[in-house]
Formats: structure tokens, sequence, C-alpha cells
């Protein structure tokens, strides 16, 4: 089973909108083993894509302050991170390579990459970026045959 199939059966059954970052390697091991790769999850009230040229801009509201980070097997481990700082990380880590997602709320599944988030912003109808407390924008860019909703996105 893919990666991108595991991140999709881990957002299976969350009862919030939901985003799930794939395939993220941020511990350091001292050894020659090799690095555990962490997955996150983010919850947060609402989503919406807005269309911006070939991509889109995803406005998560009402972020969660932390998210669930976990590896897959032989690892197995579980840890509760900081939403702002993992975001402040992101340059660091995703620089040029930015991380497979799923986006799976209100019956819609669909996968993109994530990159350039901001925290505190949101989309308007007109695409421009505005501050909003409590909001993470990215851009979003979906995979071949991956086509996101623009309409607003809830959990019921």
């Amino acid at each position: 089973m893919t990666r991108e199939r595991k991140s999709l059966i881990a957002g299976v059954g969350v009862l919030i909108f939901t985003v799930i970052l794939a395939g993220v390697a941020v511990t350091a091991h001292t050894n020659s083993e090799p690095e555990p790769e962490w997955l996150m999850v983010m919850n947060a009230e609402t989503g919406e894509f807005q269309p911006a040229g070939n991509t889109y801009t995803l406005t998560l509201a009402g972020v969660d302050a932390e998210m669930l980070a976990f590896t897959d097997r032989p690892e197995r481990q579980a840890q509760t991170w900081d939403t702002s700082e993992f975001l402040d990380y992101w340059a660091n880590e995703f620089d040029g390579d930015p991380p497979n997602a799923v986006v799976s709320a209100d019956g819609v599944r669909v996968a993109v990459t994530l990159s350039d988030p901001r925290v505190g912003m949101s989309a308007r109808d007109d695409g421009a970026v505005t501050p909003s407390a409590g909001a993470v924008t990215f851009t979003a860019t979906p995979l071949p045959g991956q086509e996101p909703p623009t309409s607003l996105i809830t959990q019921p």
C-alpha cells in the first residue's frame, strides 16, 4: 500500500475538516538507521479552495492549535505538535519540495501539494488574501486527476 493511500486511510473517520500532510522526516537520528517519516493531521472547522491560475488558494479557518503527528511502522510513534511552530518550520523542511496532502471533509477527498503557508490569512472571493485570525492559507496544486471543489467545505 502506498504512503499516499495510508495517509488517506488515516484521515477517514475524522469528524472535522482535516488536512493530512505526508512524508515529513523531521526527527534526526544519530545512528545510521533511516529517519522516520512523519504524517501530520491538521484539523480546521472549514476549508475553501479558490482558483488562482493553475493552482488554488486553500484557506483553513478555525485551525486547531495542536496537530497530531505519527509515523508508520516500524517506528509507530505519535506526538502532538504545536501548529504555529510547525508552520514556522515549514520553509526549512519543505523548501523546493512541497508535501503531498489529502483534504478530507464533508464527503470531499482531494490530493494536492501544499506550499507557501500564511498564518492568519484567508482568501476572498476576488482572489485577494487578507488578514483573518485563526486561519491558515496555502497555495494548493492538485495532483494529476484531482479537482478541488470551489465551495466552502465543512463537516456536518
